[in-house]
């Protein structure tokens, strides 16, 4: 006990630089020997603010196990003092004694002499702690290991710098031990059970007095200062067990505000590089007072020219940052530019922020540290948009990102793609923002693409054409996410004066598509050529603004990963599929445009991008649920290469005359089948039924129509608004009879809708000219449609003569007629309307659209070929129907509650707390699996993953989460089955709630290559963790350390999701994206399946695809039939041919043909009518008897 005299327990230090002198060693000191002296003799309580001073026998005092450095009475009156690092002193001052208060009992290391009696029992504890029990225990190890620490004395009065640095070396080591031993307690051993909270744990914060005190040494220790602030940082950034009291915070944050502006750039680059990137994540009361600090620091590091500075942990730090001015509107903190503690409200925090990682984002020399502002930047602009602040730096930040497209190195380029790809999901909100901002967004894209193009072919390098790829897919996403009125738009440019052409935004993006396709050689061509840079120069967006190259080596190619580094000839291989990969990009682009663009999502959801209908459906000559060799006997289907790129399937099928509406005719007379054409293209599948249209149905003809217009005509007109028009005027006829005759005066042309069936046409328009011309008429105020007076010329006579001549002859034809009605010979034939005739061949209408587009000439036989018909024909459309046509991803999401730290625990959870389900809910939309149609991920339809699930879809992306809160754990298989499915997903999503860090080995698996961890924090924001292998290329937008808002968080860590499985993908060797490997396949089956023939070959497959020509009726499906072949005699046939359907139908359906071969002239031996190289006749209909 004689050597512990020496050591000497100093005065409370709550308040940092103290300048009062020390009541207990009773000795004059300067300002500066005070504080040193009070961080020596700091005393750190875990839970209180409060440090008492009363006297203590020095034989009752003893040290606690709390990471206080301070001696305490023991509540068992132990014999033994156990001193802590804080509690010694080399110059040998007078030793007082110091009670502590009893809240120091309840500390973070909880030795047995900290405890209550009734806790330990005497039987159960130590000697040393107060009980009977000897030997080596726990809390002995506790105890010896304190003492055997507090030997070494006060490790800052070593004098020698280099000695002083070993040590402060050592203790870091020390510290990192304590630390692995930390994050080893508390872990299950079988991964089943979560063991409870360790009662004993390391004091990482034991060694922190030291640590202050050596802060405060002269320059001549430099390295041990050094050693301090990285042991302090690491300390300070790990989730404390133990909040500590206000009396360190206090310390420490002084600590660091004197080290952030400390003028020694190494301590600066110290603090940053250790304090990154948790620091602010942790949630440390009153750590936003040192926001400032970090600000102006990174800056400094950001600013600085030295290469090996932290610059990535700097821009992590800024990023971290940019969502905390909208929570925090006026921040207090300190002040940055003195040294003395000076709190001030700022206001102006955003604006620091943004400048610093704009300057970053132009200026950074590092690669990654370049890449984590421009993913910087694309949050805070999605934080700006959806806080609606209008922040006039957006625009800024959005051509910082813009102008990088074309940076050098290509990871740099291919990070502020992906940023822009992430706005795509704000493109609403960046209209209210600057309606124009999206467009220019897509001009911007084919302004860089044309620009990157030439050199791009020139590069041996893959990486330059995959940056070109993703340019091109980009653009894609952002046309879809517009509507095609504001593509249409005329496009102005500051070059667009001399062109007289009006060009809209859709013409130039297929100029550039053009291009891309065919060659940069085209853009040589003003008439081909899409946009230059030069052309959208504005305020707005300098495309020139210059950035700072990089000052480190650009990597040639992407880090191999163990799986690709045993293939080292996979690069020869890359090098002929990189030839084409602009071009394949660049057709599915244009594809997918046709196809899709103001179509999508269609009528069955978004899930749905491309036809589920094949050969087989409403088939009549096919029973089989699938592409069988069946298809091939079919008369009414064949199949067609167009362009050596596009699959065509024509079927011809039976009209659904019960459909609403009418089906494809809409009440139009139309026939009694359909054709049905099937494609499969590069961007999928798809199909089209057509109806020949003949004009309006039978059902409702021109008469009936007529009639029903007259009627509807006559109804319309009012009964009184005639009267006003109509006078009765006397017309003198022959005899003296006078007849009242009721006329209607017209003003207007007499047409067919306006006159009533009593009327006469001619009559009225006779008395309109006479109205309406009056000069016109013969006699003066006599309508031209009254009669003419009797001639005098003509006697009353000779009238009646003519009269009764044709009265007579009337009568004489009618009593002819009525006395030879019934003679045949007098009877004219009726003549009957001619019924429509039904094609016999079951490929006609098919035929006959192909002949009406142009496809049976001459013209189209070098694009237009058939398919060979055999069983591995089908074999690759089932694969090729089976591949998607977007890009998928399948990703786990886990939940994580407190406490949890087994597999079993965490597999087991059935919810989580609303937070969770919210942010699940922003990841996607649930659909209902029983019956979703688009990428499944490899859940099951039979509810055994279960019932929903979240699901996202745009036109080219697919992301199937598997979430294992929805997934059922009733059962030891299905605990199994949701481990493989969550397991064998390289991406997972990790939302934790616990107060420790997630551990990467409780979910054991193989994948799980990239680790995104969500932490809630108190002030409703949300820190980022990421943990991937080294292997695996850079991706954003979160990266490790973000802090972001939880407005932003789903779709931010969906669209890092779908980023770091695009990395992962990219290492695989020989990976093929979507559109390559359907391209490949394509082109597989037009190689090994197309049919060369000639002319008369092709037509004659196009006119009878199988010698087979008519459906079996109802009453031939239940019996045999009988073919009774006519004349000609067999003798004379050349070839015949019976073929049978199966037994399913209970029917030989066959079919008879005679193949007459040519004479040695080339011509028919027996007709002229020739349909190939040999003359087919067939027999359409044959009776039962």
């Amino acid at each position: 006990m004689g050597n512990f005299g020496d050591f000497s327990f100093g005065t409370e230090a709550g308040t940092p630089a103290s300048t009062d002198v020390d009541a207990i060693s009773g000795q004059q000191q300067s300002a500066e020997e005070q504080e040193v002296a009070s961080l020596t003799t700091l005393h750190i309580d875990s839970e209180t603010s409060s440090l008492n001073q009363q006297p203590l026998s020095a034989e009752a005092a003893t040290i606690t196990g709390s990471e206080s450095a301070s001696p305490i009475q023991s509540a068992l009156g132990s014999r033994s003092q156990t001193p802590s690092p804080a509690t010694l002193h080399a110059d040998h001052i007078e030793q007082k004694d110091l009670q502590l208060d009893e809240k120091l009992h309840h500390s973070v290391l909880q030795t047995p002499d900290d405890l209550e009696t009734s806790e330990f029992p005497s039987e159960c504890c130590s000697v040393m702690a107060g009980g009977t029990l000897t030997g080596w225990h726990a809390d002995v190890a506790t105890v010896m290991w304190r003492r055997m620490l507090g030997i070494l004395g006060d490790v800052n009065s070593i004098m020698d710098p280099e000695i002083h640095a070993q040590v402060f070396d050592y203790l870091c080591e020390l510290w990192q031990n304590l630390a692995k031993i930390r994050d080893n307690l508390g872990i299950s051993t079988d991964n089943l059970t979560s063991p409870s909270p360790p009662v004993l744990i390391p004091p990482l914060r034991i060694l922190t007095p030291w640590l202050f005190k050596a802060t405060m040494l002269t320059d001549k220790y430099k390295q041990g200062k050094l050693h301090a602030y990285k042991l302090i940082c690491k300390t300070m950034k790990r989730r404390q067990d133990v909040s500590p009291n206000r009396d360190f915070l206090t310390h420490f944050y002084n600590i660091m505000h004197c080290g952030l502006l400390h003028v020694d750039q190494d301590i600066v680059n110290t603090i940053i590089k250790h304090c990154s990137p948790q620091f602010f994540s942790l949630g440390l009361p009153g750590a936003t007072m040192l926001i400032m600090d970090f600000i102006v620091a990174a800056g400094r590091v950001a600013a600085s020219s030295f290469l090996n500075a932290p610059r990535v942990e700097a821009q992590v730090l800024l990023g971290s940052l940019v969502c905390f001015p909208n929570l925090y509107h006026e921040l207090p903190a300190l002040h940055p530019n003195i040294p003395d503690i000076a709190v001030s409200q700022f206001t102006d925090v955003k604006e620091l922020i943004i400048k610093t990682v704009l300057s970053s984002a132009r200026e950074e020399p590092s690669g990654p540290a370049r890449c984590v502002a421009l993913c910087s930047l694309g949050i805070w602009i999605c934080e700006e948009l959806v806080h609606e602040s209008h922040h006039p730096q957006i625009k800024e930040a959005l051509n910082v990102i813009c102008v990088s497209l074309k940076f050098p190195n290509k990871t740099v380029a291919q990070v502020a793609c992906s940023m822009l790809n992430m706005l795509i999901h704000y493109v609403h909100r960046l209209q209210v923002y600057q309606a124009d901002s999206p467009l220019r967004i897509i001009q911007i894209l084919i302004a860089t693409i044309t620009h990157l193009l030439p050199s791009t072919e020139a590069s041996s390098y893959e990486q330059d054409k995959r940056l070109v790829v993703s340019l091109l897919l980009c653009l894609l996403d952002w046309i879809m996410a517009l509507p095609l009125k504001t593509l249409l738009q005329p496009l102005h440019t500051t070059g667009a004066e001399n062109d007289k052409t009006e060009r809209s935004v859709l013409n130039c993006i297929y100029k550039v598509l053009h291009g891309c396709v065919y060659g940069s050689q085209c853009f040589s061509n003003p008439k081909y050529f899409p946009l230059s840079l030069s052309d959208l120069a504005c305020v707005d967006y300098d495309p020139f603004m210059h950035l700072e190259s990089l000052k480190e080596p650009e990597p040639l190619h992407s880090p191999d990963s163990e799986r690709s580094s045993k293939l080292q000839p996979v690069t020869e291989v890359k090098t002929h599929m990189q030839q084409g990969l602009i071009s394949v990009a660049a057709r599915t682009v244009i594809t997918h445009l046709v196809n899709h663009l103001g179509h999508y999502p269609m009528s069955g959801g978004p899930a749905m991008l491309t036809s589920q209908v094949c050969e087989n459906n409403d088939n009549p000559y096919s029973e089989s649920p699938e592409l069988s060799p069946e298809l091939f006997e079919n008369p009414n289907l064949q199949f067609f290469v167009l362009n050596n790129t596009s699959l065509v399937s024509c079927i011809q099928i039976q009209a659904e005359d019960d459909m609403p509406g009418g089906g494809l005719s809409a009440g139009l007379a139309s026939a009694n089948s359909n054709v049905r054409i099937i494609v499969r293209d590069l961007s999928g599948k798809y199909s089209w039924d057509s109806a020949i249209l003949y004009g309006p149905s039978s059902l409702c003809g021109s008469s009936q129509q007529t009639s029903f217009a007259l009627s509807l005509s006559q109804q319309d007109k009012p009964e009184d608004a005639l009267s006003s028009f109509e006078h009765v005027e006397d017309v003198s006829a022959r005899d003296g009879i006078t007849l009242q005759v009721k006329r209607k005066f017209r003003d207007t042309v007499p047409t067919w809708d306006t006159i009533r069936d009593e009327e006469d046409a001619l009559d009225e328009l006779l008395q309109y000219l006479g109205v309406t011309s009056p000069e016109c008429l013969q006699r003066t105020g006599v309508s031209l449609n009254i009669p003419a007076p009797q001639p005098v010329c003509i006697s009353e006579k000779q009238e009646n003569d003519v009269i009764n001549a044709i009265l007579k002859q009337h009568t004489e034809e009618r009593e002819f007629v009525e006395k030879h009605f019934s003679d045949l010979n007098m009877r004219a034939m009726e003549q009957d309307e001619p019924t429509s005739q039904k094609p016999q061949s079951a490929f006609y209408y098919c035929r006959l659209l192909l002949s009406i587009l142009g496809m049976n000439s001459w013209d189209k036989r070098r694009s237009f070929h058939l398919l060979k018909k055999n069983e591995k024909l089908l074999r690759e459309l089932r694969n090729l129907d089976s591949r998607q046509c977007r890009e998928t991803h399948k990703i786990a999401v886990f939940y994580v509650a407190e406490g949890q730290e087994d597999k079993h625990s965490i597999l087991t959870n059935t919810g989580g707390s609303q937070a969770y389900e919210d942010f699940v809910a922003g990841l996607g939309w649930e659909v209902n699996l029983t019956n979703h149609c688009g990428f499944m991920g490899g859940l099951q339809k039979n509810k055994s993953t279960g019932l929903t699930t979240p699901y996202f879809a745009t036109s080219t992306v697919e992301v199937m989460f598997h979430v294992s809160t929805r997934m059922p754990s009733d059962s030891d298989d299905s605990l199994t089955k949701k481990l493989r499915h969550l397991g064998n997903d390289e991406v997972h999503i990790v939302w934790s709630e616990h107060t420790r860090d997630y551990r990467r080995g409780i979910i054991p698996t193989e994948f799980g290559d990239v680790l995104i961890v969500i932490y809630p924090m108190k002030n409703h924001m949300f820190s980022i963790q990421i943990m991937k292998k080294p292997e695996v290329p850079f991706f954003g937008p979160l990266f490790d350390g973000a802090i972001v808002n939880g407005k932003i968080l789903p779709i931010m860590v969906r669209a890092t999701a779908i980023n770091a499985s695009r990395a992962l993908k990219s290492l695989i060797p020989l990976y093929q994206n979507f559109y390559e490997e359907r391209a490949r396949y394509l082109q597989t089956i037009v190689q090994h399946h197309l049919e060369p023939t000639t002319f008369e070959d092709f037509a004659a497959q196009v006119f009878c695809p199988a010698p087979y020509h008519h459906l079996p009726s109802e009453t031939e499906r239940n019996a045999v039939i009988f073919l009774l072949l006519p004349k000609p005699p067999l003798e004379s046939i050349g070839h015949i041919k019976v073929k049978g359907k199966g037994l399913k139908r209970k029917v030989f359906h066959a079919s008879c043909e005679w193949l007459l071969p040519r004479d040695s002239a080339g011509r028919n031996s027996s007709s002229s009518n020739s349909t190939g190289g040999w003359n087919r006749l067939s027999l359409s209909h044959v009776s039962s008897d």
